[in-house]
């Protein structure tokens, strides 16, 4: 099984054409590229490339959507097993498995956070994390990766009554007391180091996120993560993280294609439609497999995330 990388076609790169469709019309030599070379495919290192003869940013229409769609039916045929797309929204969703880092990143979301209070120097282990939102199928790939340093969590949510039984297990199973609440205005909230946004909120709570916090969507929640890195300079907010595996550094997207090709125990669970009974063991799994987290990723451009420095009003102390 091979992973497949699509992609438009770049800044000033051209579709290579007979010489002749040099005497068409603009219009007429498109109609010819949509006809006889809507895309092409190389293989390189073992990786499948393949090139929609359209430019970025142009969106699919619905001829280019058919050609999409072909070309990944195209890779599927050449042994393609998961893709890589250049786009969430557009490029057709149900031939293959697409690798977009969010099943990872609900995975190791509390794992992300954790790491990111450590480089802000802080001890996970005395941090207060909060879950935001209930997501029926994020939340427990979210609980299935949260680690034995998590001493002090509590839920957001706007019905408590759902997370009775999840906090029975988290008691029963770790010894986990914790504390649910449905308003921003409870301390809980302003408290909390670590939030892992589980849900697709629109609540306007940026003003009262603790100072340095570690914000992680787990959700791809995005016009909320674009409004709290506008308001809130201060936070550690990512949607994705980068990882480590096999010795080397890879872009979220790249680590989830990889464990979907070379992890059976991930692939069946992604193709099982992520059951939550099994999200835990497949997380060990990974783990197993040397996955962890190395970065930080936030609307597409890797995020820095440093040790806190003293305010300058400490300074003097």
């Amino acid at each position: 099984m091979k992973i497949a990388e699509v992609r438009f076609l770049e800044k000033e790169e051209r579709v290579t054409l007979p010489c002749w469709t040099n005497i068409l019309t603009e219009k007429l030599r498109n109609k010819y590229i949509l006809s006889k070379k809507p895309f092409t495919i190389q293989e390189k290192e073992g990786i499948l490339q393949g090139i929609l003869s359209v430019s970025d940013g142009q969106g699919l229409s619905v001829p280019w959507r058919t050609k999409a769609e072909e070309l990944v039916k195209t890779l599927a045929a050449e042994g393609a097993g998961i893709i890589i797309a250049p786009t969430e929204g557009e490029f057709p969703q149900k031939i293959l498995p697409i690798a977009k880092g969010r099943v990872l990143a609900a995975l190791f979301a509390f794992d992300g956070a954790a790491e990111a209070l450590r480089r802000q120097g802080k001890n996970p282990e005395e941090a207060h994390f909060l879950i935001s939102g209930t997501d029926s199928e994020i939340l427990p790939l979210v609980l299935a990766g949260m680690g034995d340093y998590v001493n002090h969590l509590s839920f957001f949510a706007d019905t408590m009554e759902e997370l009775e039984e999840i906090q029975e297990e988290l008691f029963a199973e770790k010894g986990l007391r914790t504390e649910v609440f449905s308003s921003p205005k409870n301390p809980l909230f302003s408290e909390a180091d670590a939030i892992i946004v589980c849900g697709m909120e629109q609540t306007g709570y940026e003003h009262i996120i603790k100072r340095y916090a570690v914000f992680i969507d787990a959700v791809g929640n995005r016009p909320v993560l674009r409004r709290l890195l506008q308001r809130r300079w201060d936070t550690a907010a990512a949607e994705g993280f980068y990882f480590t595996y096999a010795e080397k550094q890879v872009e979220g997207r790249w680590a989830e294609a990889w464990a979907f090709t070379q992890n059976m125990d991930f692939q069946g669970f992604w193709l099982d439609n992520y059951p939550s009974e099994k999200a835990e063991e497949v997380f060990h799994a990974l783990k197993q497999n040397d996955f962890s987290v190395c970065g930080f990723s936030a609307l597409g451009k890797r995020v820095k995330i440093g040790k806190i420095k003293e305010d300058l009003d400490n300074l003097g102390d």
